[in-house]
Formats: C-alpha cells, structure tokens, sequence
C-alpha cells in the first residue's frame, strides 16, 4: 500500500510539472525567454539587420522555389497592396526592383518597380501571396514581432488602420494599405493615404507598358515595350 501511494504521489507531481512546462511554452528550442506566437519566414540570405534593406538577390532563386511561387508575366491576376515602413517617425525606403534583377535573368510574380511601396503581385493564376512571402523574395526576415533587426515590443503591424496580428502569414490582397511600425504607438500613421493605389487603378503609375498603341497591364511586357519608366 505504502508503494502505491508513493506511485500516485509521483504522478501526481509529474503531471502538475508536465502542466507547468507546457505553460511555460516548452519546447521553445530551449529557452526561457517569452516568444510572440505566430509566422516567421525563413530562407537563405534572409537580412536580420537595421533598416534600410537592399534586395538581396545571391540567394533569391532558392527563396523562390521554397515559397512556390506562380510565374510571373501575364495579365491572368495581377493586384497590388501598398507597403510603408516607419522606424521612430520616419518613413523607412521600400527599394525598387525587388524581386527583379534583369543582370541575373530573374523576374518574380510578387515584387516592386520604384520606390513608392506598391507592391505588385502578378501571376499566370490567381495565387495566395502573404507578406511573408513579400520579405523573403526582398531577402528580410519578418516574424510577429519582428523586421530585419527591428524586434520586441515596439514593432506594431497594421492593415487598413487595425492591429495585424502574425503578419507575415497574411494574405495580401487588392487595394489592402500595410504598415509597419517601429517605436511608440503615436509615432506614425496606421493608416496612411491610399493615393497611389488610385494612381495605379488609373494607370497613372506602375506598369504602363505600351505595344502597338495600347497600354499593357502586364508588368513584364516584352524588353522593346517597356516605358522608360523602367
């Protein structure tokens, strides 16, 4: 009897330890620090640096095949999202070309073409791009709580004015206005002006490529067709 008892009592107390750690969040690789659940991409070459970021594009291709991402190039689906990000107030550059190098042959269906923060994404068929896709194409690492080297707690995501919460697994659509936000809460805009995705609805920017007289909604138009905006 006094053997079963002393079998129970163990019990008892592995349970409430196994309670305890599951709690805690074990199997966090080991590590008592608290971790924001959600998506964080991942990738070769992937910048955990400050801002600003270059495109990284020494690693692109394999980034590429391990996102699947749709080929680039026709006029099937092609939808834009506006991008802008504030580090303590002040607008970060969101770099041209991203996802696009002509030196190296490369041309990908989610990318930019200046440095406006459009960010296009262009396909053969309709395909579910996330933002976490969008970093690992421009080579930076995006978690909940972090970009590049920018983390903690004073990184705050946005979507249409309100609170995103594991950014780098949503689905980025038409029209959709994405911040990001390093420092305080009041230091910079949720919802910024939409003006240039009008401006691309109308044509008046991005890709307004011409053959033959006539404008061609395909952002990888044929090299003697592209405006000089490229």
């Amino acid at each position: 009897m006094e053997a079963l008892r002393l079998l129970r009592r163990g019990t008892s107390c592995a349970l409430a330890a196994l309670t305890v750690a599951l709690a805690a969040g074990c199997g966090s690789s080991g590590s008592n620090d608290a971790t924001v659940p959600g998506t964080t991409n991942a990738g070769p070459g992937l910048q955990t640096s400050q801002p600003p970021w270059r495109p990284e594009y020494a690693h692109l291709r394999e980034r590429i095949r391990a996102i699947g991402l749709p080929p680039a190039g026709t006029e099937r689906f092609h939808i834009h999202a506006l991008l802008r990000i504030y580090v303590d107030g002040i607008l970060s550059p969101i770099p041209a070309n991203i996802g696009v190098n002509h030196a190296r042959d490369i041309e990908t269906s989610l990318h930019t073409h200046d440095r406006t923060g459009i960010v296009h994404m262009e396909s053969t068929h309709p395909h579910r791009f996330t933002l976490g896709d969008f970093f690992a194409v421009w080579g930076v690492r995006l978690g909940p709580d972090r970009v590049g080297g920018l983390s903690g707690d004073q990184v705050h995501f946005f979507l249409n004015g309100r609170p995103l919460r594991d950014p780098a697994a949503y689905e980025m659509r038409d029209d959709d206005n994405i911040v990001i936000g390093y420092g305080t809460l009041d230091s910079f805009p949720h919802a910024p002006s939409t003006e240039l995705l009008r401006a691309v609805r109308a044509g008046t920017i991005g890709c307004s490529a011409r053959r033959g007289g006539r404008r061609v909604k395909s952002c990888f138009a044929p090299r003697d067709a592209q405006s000089d905006q490229r």
